[in-house]
Order: structure tokens, then sequence, then C-alpha cells
């Protein structure tokens, strides 16, 4: 038997009521409508004020306003060696309005496993764009008068007085505590590693002899009279590098008796990239790793960061398989420390 449904009639009105309200109320914008107009896109950047980081990001800033047709905000949350910044991108709606910087140091593959205090999200919170910049840069730094002219001098002084030779990086939290732990137990020394907050500070303190020897992104010191590369952590060198002659960690394989395949973190490739949430709009990711794509290959913006970027697009696709890859092997170095 069927029964059928009464409405009685102050109820059939007000439905009716209801609906014709929510056809008059405006809806929420969607992705298709991104951005909305008026509405700004913010770059955090995650670093103290004066770096390379934030000088990415403000010469972005043109680039994606020409390219999302909105307004770009540059925007400094720093602290903890970077991941406050990440912290505050989580914390965030998962609109797309808001982006943060990666590279090969520092991004959601490193504070998850390195942190002292662990983030509130995990490395699958957030996803590449795609990577924008690519070349050997992550190496050691001293001075030009140094008595450790060339890795090999400096493995034998640190292996002669264990704990004497300091070492300054940016962090903790951040790769080159892995790269440190590395150096250390491969090559069977014993150093002092110190901590700064900026790359500014490490620096300076490497100029005043504070500091035997950093670990930092040294090409921005290339032509720095003052100070030495003594060698890149990275296993190849790219055919287009613009100092060919720096040394790389292959060159020693013979001298300090070692297989350079076997290195882990002190032979990545430095890469920049630009984060998201991962649970943005798949709509709204495609625009956003448009604009990057974009900027990437502007002549204008190639132009811009000649001096401190080495502009290479990978995709969203190959810089997700990149990241992947350096996850697992901190990780493996993390578990080894542990």
């Amino acid at each position: 038997m069927r029964h059928d449904t009464v409405i009685p009639p102050r109820l059939a009105i007000a439905a009716a009521f209801g609906v014709l309200t929510a056809l008059l109320v405006p809806a929420p914008a969607t992705a298709q409508e991104f951005p909305e107009p008026g509405r700004p896109l913010t770059l955090i950047q995650n670093f103290a004020p004066g770096g390379t980081i934030q000088k990415a990001m403000q010469d972005f800033e043109p680039f994606f306003e020409k390219y999302l047709g909105t307004e770009v905000i540059v925007e400094t949350v720093e602290g903890a060696a970077g991941l406050i910044g990440y912290n505050e991108a989580y914390r965030r709606p998962a609109d797309g309005y808001t982006l943060v910087g990666a590279s090969t140091t520092f991004g959601p593959h490193v504070y998850p496993y390195l942190s002292q205090t662990p983030p509130p999200w995990k490395y699958e919170d957030f996803k590449p764009l795609g990577i924008y910049s690519e070349i050997p840069n992550s190496g050691m730094l001293v001075l030009a008068d140094s008595p450790y002219q060339t890795l090999p001098d400096l493995i034998r002084a640190a292996r002669e007085n264990p704990g004497e030779i300091t070492i300054g990086t940016i962090g903790p939290g951040r790769i080159e505590d892995v790269q440190i732990d590395e150096l250390q137990q491969f090559f069977g020394i014993e150093v002092n590693h110190v901590y700064y907050d900026s790359g500014g500070t490490l620096f300076t303190d490497l100029l005043t002899g504070d500091l035997d020897v950093i670990i930092t992104a040294v090409l921005q010191y290339a032509d720095n009279k003052d100070v030495k590369i003594v060698t890149l952590l990275a296993k190849e060198m790219m055919d287009t590098f613009p100092y060919p002659e720096t040394p790389i960690m292959a060159n020693w394989q013979e001298e300090l008796d070692f297989d350079v395949k076997d290195l882990r973190t002190l032979g990545s490739t430095h890469f920049n990239a630009m984060m998201v949430r991962s649970d943005v709009p798949d709509e709204v990711f495609a625009k956003l790793a448009e604009a990057l794509r974009l900027t990437v290959e502007d002549p204008e913006w190639r132009k811009l960061v000649k001096d401190y970027r080495f502009p290479v697009y990978r995709s969203p696709e190959e810089a997700q398989a990149t990241y992947d890859n350096m996850r697992e092997g901190i990780e493996r170095m993390t578990t080894k420390r542990d």
C-alpha cells in the first residue's frame, strides 16, 4: 500500500521561501573563478629578511600578478629554520591563496624528520607546484686564506684534531643536520657543529673567524675574493654550470678513497620549488602550477634572477618525484642516527 506524504501549507510555504532565498544568495567563488577579483595571493618567505628566499619571493611577485591577474603580497613569517612559515601556511585555508618556498635544504621533506618540535602536519600535507631552479649550490665555504683549501685538507685535519674544527649551518631542522651527520659518519671524523638563525649571520661569523667552515648555498659567494668554495656537495657537474672549475665531491674520490655513488645528502643537486597545501582544489592547483611555469619560462624573470638562481622548470610530477627521493634519503639517515 502506498502512503503519500502530505506537507502542511505553512511548511510548504517555508520550504519554498527557503529555496527562493538560496537562489538569491550569491554562491561562494568556485575554483574556476580563482583568483577572486580583489583577493590577494600571499607568498610566505619563511626566513629572516635580507636573504635569497626573500629576494626570490619578491622577484616572483610581479610575475605572479601578471599571470594570475591579482595582487601578490610577500609576507615574512620566520623562525625555527623556516618551520614557522610552514606551520602558518598549514594553518590557513587550503584555497590556494598561500604559497611557501622550498629547496633541497628546507621544506616538507625535512621538517617532520629533523625539527626539534615536530610540526602539526606531515610530509603529504604539502605538494610542489614545480621546481623553478636547479643547480649544484650547497657546498662548503671557508676564508680565502684558510688552511683547509681542499676537502682532503679538511678531512685530514678533522681526523687529527677531533672536535676542533667548527662548522656552521642554518638550523636546526634543515637538511644540513643530516649532511653534517653523514660527513662525520662517512669520513670517520668529529666536528663542532654550530647552528645559526640566518645565512647573513652565518656568513658574518665565517668572515670574523668564529667559524672555520660553513655549509650553505655557496654560489652567491662565488665571486667574493674573501672566501673560497672548498667543494660543492654534488656528485656531478652540469654542462651549463657557470663556474665549471668549482670542485665537486666526485673530484675527491681517489684522494679520500671513496665512491661518490655511496653518498646520500652530501651529493644532492640544489633545487628550489614552490609549495602549496596538498588539499587545494585541482583546478586551483593547475592554475598556480601554470603561473609558475609561465614565470620560469619568462625571459624577464630569468634575467632578474640570473645572479642567484639557475632557472630550470620541472613539472609538479617531476618535482614530487624529486622530493619523494629526498624524503626517503633523510628518513634513512635519521633512522641510522637514532
